[in-house]
């Protein structure tokens, strides 16, 4: 059986009120895959940016600490 795919994420994004309420009516299935879709990345990218928040942070600091740590001891 062929499943044709809604719409991108950015042609969602783009469409116009009324188009995209008509493709919904049309499709209402693939219309809740795809926000499922996009809930579940949505999910993944907020936890890998976390992630890379938590690590940048903690460079910052360490780093930060330890050139204030260098130049209180006069090293350079």
């Amino acid at each position: 059986m062929l499943r044709l795919l809604f719409r991108s994420s950015r042609l969602i994004v783009e469409s116009d009120e009324a188009d995209l309420i008509r493709d919904v009516c049309l499709g209402l299935d693939r219309a809740q895959n795809k926000l499922k879709a996009i809930q579940r990345r949505l999910k993944v990218v907020q936890e890998e940016a976390a992630a890379q928040v938590k690590l940048l942070t903690t460079a910052e600091t360490k780093l930060s600490a330890a050139i204030v740590a260098a130049l209180l001891s006069g090293q350079r």
